[in-house]
């Protein structure tokens, strides 16, 4: 009898450890853990495609040293009902402000902007999420977004040559600079308009994984890029 109760007093425990295991895991934060990094891609109607297009496809094409795709991405939305880039092109999201996974980067792209920051949940969610991010980007307009969430303030930053002056008015405290490709304050960077949303992408894909990893990326896309920075080796 005594022995039995041993039995099932040492049967209890491991599975009290099992699944304590478990719940250890489910909130390992994600620089802990090995695998790609979440990019969530914001998307919206009016939104530029090449904007969200050009980050995709170099995050698509970067790999880590064990030539393994280093980012998992996904397109964000307010809903699940598809939105409309320039006026033609249908995009479904992967997932909704309310649902989608904890992002290590969040990448805003441009275009209509306005109806973005009008509306207090997306910016909600762009707050709470670039706040625990790894690293937030916006390319063109998206700068707009990203000022409006507070993440310009005091910082450098650029977006289209023809939005200068208005984000210079809108974003005072902000320096914003002109003809730059992107500007890299560290966790927030942003780029000029659309194009020059892959060299910022492959800038901090070099960044994260190095050099040879972002020139591997621009092979695949077979896009000439001229890297402007020295990167540390990985």
């Amino acid at each position: 009898m005594r022995n039995s109760f041993r039995v099932i007093v040492l049967l209890c425990a491991a599975a009290f450890s099992s699944l304590f295991a478990v719940w250890s895991s489910a909130e390992e934060p994600q620089e802990n853990r090995s695998g790609p990094r979440n990019v969530a891609i914001l998307i919206f109607d009016g939104v530029e495609v090449l904007d969200f297009a050009g980050p995709t496809d170099v995050f698509t094409h970067a790999r880590d040293a064990n030539g393994k795709p280093a980012f998992k991405l996904y397109a964000v939305a307010k809903s699940m009902d598809p939105i409309t880039s320039q006026g033609f092109v249908k995009i479904t999201p992967n997932y909704t402000i309310a649902n989608c996974p904890k992002p290590d980067i969040l990448v805003i792209p441009g275009g209509g902007t306005g109806g973005v920051t009008r509306d207090e949940a997306t910016m909600k969610w762009i707050k709470d999420s670039g706040a625990k991010s790894e690293c937030v980007i916006s390319v063109c307009t998206g700068a707009f977004i990203m000022q409006a969430a507070g993440f310009l303030d005091g910082l450098k930053a650029t977006t289209h040559w023809s939005a200068i002056e208005q984000l210079r008015k809108t974003s005072p405290t902000t320096t914003v600079l002109e003809n730059v490709r992107y500007v890299d304050n560290g966790r927030i960077v942003t780029s000029a308009g659309v194009s020059a949303g892959i060299d910022m992408t492959l800038h901090v894909v070099a960044k994260l994984l190095g050099l040879d990893a972002a020139e591997k990326a621009a092979l695949g896309m077979e896009y000439e890029w001229k890297p402007r920075e020295e990167y540390p080796k990985q």
